[in-house]
């Protein structure tokens, strides 16, 4: 770790520990949330252990990338790893890959890759986040694209969107900053009787830079200009004065388009999610809710014959061929909530989900053809208690599910087996005691199946082009397994004093069968997955929060990750690390509240040593790096119920240009700054 990034940033910020007395917060295990047990409760409530970013943390994210995944990278265990403000996350969760841990809207599964990026970020009131095993109560979310399905053995992440309106608001933002990035934004809030309304959307052009490594297979030769528009309504209704029964709808659309610094290297990607649900309350004790959703990816983007040493330049430079991926995913679940003998809760549901997905290609003056085209289905019967005796609370669950894949055409061709099937059984448990001296201990237990995705097994490149100048992408491997994975965590939290709290927590995640996604060849860049035998993640966190003063805030963590790949078969694999995974991880931050509505707040990412492959002989090894960001804003009182926020956000402020996977790298410093102003 570099030690004049901590200088310089607890050098800006050592004025603050002299400012005001201590403050008293009420503690964190009284916070509401919904994401463990699919009902409103304390966090005191569960024996997992859960984070929680509400709307003022919000506030002061600082997404150097746009993506909302980036506001979790400062919670223990996570190692986001946004590639650009044009690219998926491909980090990590728990020691495993990306997706070993899924993302929900509202508590249906969303795409872990794309929608973080799609998400409109002010129509979410807060993120929570579970850590450890929770694949009973939560389906795998059946998308084919990047690096396939998506499971929580590790846990999943919960966007929870603004519901009821008490006041209504009406806001206008605008903001620029580094590569001449220009960002609008409209929020307008209400409510009329019982229906509460959410409604707005943003739209932000850039220039941006080359976010290539060295010798990269992007090899922009301009910058990368790109537009982002999104949309998005979200309609609450209570049907009777008590609340009782509620209809919720939510929509979100997102444009995205833009070049990867070459004339005919542009994209298009169109992202449709809507959400419906209806909840209805039976009694004070019981609950049913249903909802169904609906996920559309619709991405296309060019090749051109860079690369090609053959051909004059200008003859490189030429389109090739236009490519695209079209994915719809339906999503539903029902679920009917009990309370009983003293906040014991029993859970009974029954989710399905059904996905279609087709890859195509069309190479220049020739016909569109389509080289993958499949369909699969998913259903699922779960349940689960929830008991609580005094300060003990004991949980235990399992799901049935059977998953269906009718494969029409695989990498061009009809396959001989065009029908495959599984059946899997898991199951979860998990205790925790309360204790009145704030220490609680916890323990957590839970079992995971996921199949390998399409993209996966057919690929986005045929077998034939291995190698060969200007064919990126995924090989195919038709051969690969499914795989089984077992997570446990145990640890305790403790509020030593009412404004600060200390978190342990150890954990281990063992999958069998697990498929990783190697790379096989760095210009062209090209990856394959293949089933690389046991893969063992553990690791141990250690977090602390702390009010300092009425004015100061702070949290630090730190993650030591361990993890192993074992594999007798194939020596090159047996004892690799667990690709894309770093050795470590650690954060700090501070936020300080200053007189006149002022507001600062300083963060340091700190993410250790990893490598792109599992493959000993022929890997590439990325170093630590570290980022730090800050966030100033002043807040102007205009009236009632309006406010005129400045703020400056200046991302990477070290100019670190570290390498990431896929060739791909950190471009350092940004800035954007910009006004929030209530109409």
């Amino acid at each position: 770790m570099r030690i004049k990034s901590y200088l310089l940033f607890l050098g800006i910020m050592a004025p603050a520990f002299t400012f005001g007395q201590i403050s008293k917060d009420t503690t964190d295990l009284n916070e509401v949330i919904v994401t463990a047990s699919k009902t409103l409760q304390s966090a005191g409530n569960v024996t997992q252990k859960i984070d929680v970013i509400r709307s003022s943390e919000l506030e002061n994210l600082i997404t150097g990338n746009r993506n909302l995944a980036e506001a979790i990278q400062y919670l223990p265990g996570n190692a986001v790893s946004v590639l650009s403000r044009n690219d998926a996350n491909w980090g990590t969760y728990g020691g495993l890959g990306p997706k070993y841990s899924t993302y929900m809207l509202q508590g249906l599964p969303i795409d872990a890759f794309v929608d973080p990026m799609a998400v409109e970020l002010l129509a979410v009131d807060r993120i929570e986040v579970q850590r450890g095993p929770a694949s009973v109560l939560y389906t795998n979310y059946l998308s084919q694209d990047f690096a396939g399905n998506q499971c929580p053995l590790t846990g999943t992440v919960n966007l929870v969107l603004k519901e009821k309106i008490d006041t209504t608001r009406t806001m206008i933002g605008l903001s620029g900053g580094s590569y001449n990035t220009l960002n609008g934004n409209i929020y307008h809030q209400n409510h009329f009787g019982r229906l509460h309304i959410i409604a707005g959307g943003s739209y932000e052009k850039s220039d941006y830079t080359n976010y290539g490594s060295e010798g990269s297979w992007l090899n922009m030769i301009d910058n990368p200009q790109y537009t982002k528009g999104k949309l998005f309504l979200g309609l609450n209704y209570f049907m009777d004065k008590d609340e009782r029964h509620k209809i919720s709808v939510f929509a979100n659309g997102t444009m995205h388009r833009g070049d990867v610094g070459r004339p005919n290297r542009g994209y298009d990607h169109q992202y449709k999610l809507m959400n419906f649900a209806y909840s209805f309350k039976l009694n004070d004790v019981a609950t049913l809710k249903a909802k169904v959703g609906y996920r559309n990816y619709d991405r296309s983007w060019q090749e051109d014959h860079y690369g090609n040493q053959t051909l004059a330049l200008d003859e490189q430079l030429q389109l090739a061929s236009d490519n695209g991926v079209k994915q719809s995913i339906v999503p539903a679940d029902f679920v009917f909530t009990l309370k009983h003998r003293e906040n014991s809760t029993l859970t009974l549901g029954i989710d399905y989900q059904t996905a279609k997905y087709e890859t195509w290609g069309q190479t220049a003056g020739l016909v569109k053809t389509t080289a993958n085209y499949a369909s699969a289905h998913q259903t699922g019967i779960y349940a689960q208690e929830e008991l609580r005796f005094g300060s003990l609370i004991v949980r235990g669950g399992a799901r049935f599910n059977s998953i269906a894949y009718h494969i029409n055409k695989l990498g061009g061709d009809v396959p001989g087996n065009n029908t495959q099937s599984w059946n899997s059984f898991l199951w979860n448990a998990g205790i925790k005691y309360v204790s009145k001296i704030g220490l609680n201990p916890f323990v957590n237990i839970g079992t995971s199946f996921m199949t390998p995705g399409l993209k996966s097994i057919g690929g986005t490149i045929n077998i034939e082009d291995f190698g060969v100048a200007g064919k990126n992408g995924q090989l195919p491997n038709p051969e690969l397994k499914p795989e089984s994975g077992l997570g446990m965590d145990a640890g305790f939290d403790f509020r030593f004093s009412s404004f600060g709290s200390v978190s342990v927590r150890a954990f281990q995640s063992v999958v069998d069968d697990a498929i990783i996604d190697n790379v096989v060849s760095q210009n062209p860049s090209q990856t394959q997955s293949v089933n690389a035998g046991k893969t063992t993640s553990k690791g141990l966190e250690l977090s602390i929060k702390y009010k300092l003063s009425k004015r100061l805030d702070m949290f630090a963590n730190y993650t030591a990750l361990d993890t192993k790949i074992t594999n007798k078969i194939d020596t090159i694999q047996d004892g690799a690390r667990i690709p894309f995974v770093p050795d470590n991880v650690a954060n700090l931050g501070l936020t300080l509240h200053l007189p006149y509505r002022v507001q600062a707040a300083a963060y340091v990412h700190f993410s250790g040593k990893m490598y792109d492959s599992s493959n000993k002989a022929d890997r590439q090894e990325f170093d630590a790096h570290e980022i730090v960001s800050m966030h100033f804003s002043k807040d102007v009182q205009l009236g009632k119920n309006r406010n005129l926020s400045l703020f400056l956000n200046l991302y990477n402020i070290t100019n670190n240009k570290y390498l990431m996977p896929w060739q791909f790298q950190d471009p350092g410093f940004s800035f954007m700054a910009g006004v929030n102003i209530d109409i």
